[in-house]
């Protein structure tokens, strides 16, 4: 969890980068607290390298709190937004496949 303001995301980003260590992946958002944003990172490293991040974000002042749920059960999920164009004759066909990999369609269009 980390304040929600403008230059927190470059701070938090700028530790990272002096020290080295990768991002793989980074999820930002507001969370149910007002003021505040919830941050998820996925480091690559091991277990040291993992907790000299955790040792880094604690000492950044914007940080008010850092979990490692590495070893957590946790679920892993992606999000694609995809345009398709299509006529009327292969809409089905796409909403078919939207099915099978229980995708959701946001929005139809005449010809999207």
């Amino acid at each position: 969890m980390v304040e929600d303001r403008a230059g927190v995301l470059n701070r938090i980003s700028s530790m990272f980068r002096r020290r080295g260590y990768n991002i793989s992946s980074l999820a930002v958002g507001k969370s149910e607290s007002a003021g505040l944003s919830r941050m998820t990172f996925v480091v690559d490293g091991d277990a040291k390298t993992v907790e000299m991040v955790v040792k880094n974000l604690h000492k950044l002042v914007e940080v008010i709190k850092v979990a490692d749920i590495s070893e957590e059960n946790a679920v892993s999920r992606e999000l694609a937004l995809i345009r398709v164009k299509c006529d009327v004759a292969t809409r089905s066909e796409i909403m078919q496949i939207v099915d099978i990999f229980r995708a959701k369609i946001v929005d139809v269009s005449q010809d999207t």
